[in-house]
C-alpha cells in the first residue's frame, strides 16, 4: 500500500499519464485500480475531512468550521474521454473545479463540472461535500454567485449567503475580504504538475485527484509545520 500511495503522489506531483510511472512503482493498472477502489469507498472524502479537522486543531481552532468560502477554477482538458465544456468568459475548453475551503484555506470539499456550467449552477455539485460539514453557518462567494438560486442553495444548507464582489472602479490587483483565501488555495495546486490540466475521464476521478493533492498537502503541513517567525527587535 505505501508504494501505491507513493505512485499516486508521484503521478500527481510530476504529471503525465498513468503509464508514465517509472520503474520501482507497482504496475499502472494496479495503482489506478487501488485509486478507484479507494474512491468508491469514500476514503478520499474521509481523509480530506480528517486532515482539515487536524489542521484546524493545530491552528487553535475548533475542528468544525462555521465559515466556508466557495469559488471555482477553470482548467483545460487533455484529449481524453469524458464530459467537458467551453467557458466563454475564460476561452477555455475543459472543466471547472468547485472548491469549498474554510477561513484558513484548508480544503473542505471539491467537485468538478464541465466548464460550460455557469458558476451559479455549479453549487449543487457541492451538496455531498457541504453535508459533511454541518457546522458551516456562513458562505462567502464572489459576484458570480449573486443569483437567487445561489441564495436558496445556501439557505437550504443552513448558511447565510454573503457575496464579496470586486469594486468595478478598482484598478489592478485588489485583495478582497475572505475571497483571497480560496484563491491562495487554488494557487497551491500549481505545485502539482499533474493538476495543471485535467486528464481524468470521469468527473468524480477528476475531483478525487484534487482531493488527494489536498490530503497530501495537509499531511505534509501537519508533519512539517511552518516555523513561527518572531518580529525582529
Amino acid at each position: 500500500i505505501p508504494r501505491v500511495v507513493g505512485a499516486v503522489a508521484w503521478h500527481l506531483r510530476v504529471g503525465g499519464p498513468w503509464r508514465a510511472l517509472p520503474a520501482g512503482f507497482p504496475h499502472r493498472r494496479t495503482v489506478y485500480g487501488w485509486f478507484r477502489r479507494w474512491l468508491d469507498l469514500g476514503l478520499f472524502d474521509a481523509l480530506l475531512r480528517e486532515a482539515a479537522r487536524r489542521r484546524r486543531r493545530r491552528a487553535g481552532r475548533r475542528p468544525g468550521p462555521t465559515l466556508g468560502v466557495i469559488d471555482t477554477q477553470v482548467v483545460k482538458c487533455v484529449g481524453v474521454r469524458g464530459p467537458r465544456g467551453y467557458d466563454a468568459a475564460k476561452g477555455v475548453v475543459g472543466r471547472k473545479r468547485v472548491a469549498l475551503v474554510d477561513a484558513e484555506g484548508h480544503w473542505l470539499a471539491v467537485a468538478v463540472v464541465p466548464a460550460c456550467v455557469q458558476d451559479r449552477d455549479a453549487l449543487p455539485a457541492l451538496d455531498a461535500g457541504k453535508a459533511r460539514w454541518p457546522s458551516l453557518r456562513k458562505g462567502v462567494y464572489d459576484g458570480a454567485f449573486a443569483a437567487e438560486r445561489c441564495r436558496e442553495w445556501s439557505n437550504r444548507h443552513g448558511m447565510r449567503h454573503r457575496v464579496v464582489a470586486r469594486d468595478p472602479a478598482a484598478r489592478g490587483f485588489v485583495v478582497l475580504p475572505r475571497r483571497w483565501v480560496v484563491e491562495r488555495t487554488f494557487g497551491w495546486l500549481s505545485h502539482w504538475g499533474g493538476l495543471a490540466k485535467d486528464r481524468a475521464g470521469r468527473l468524480d476521478v477528476s475531483a478525487a485527484r484534487v482531493a488527494v493533492a489536498g490530503i497530501l498537502s495537509g499531511v505534509e503541513a501537519l508533519l512539517n509545520p511552518m516555523p513561527i517567525r518572531t518580529p525582529a527587535q
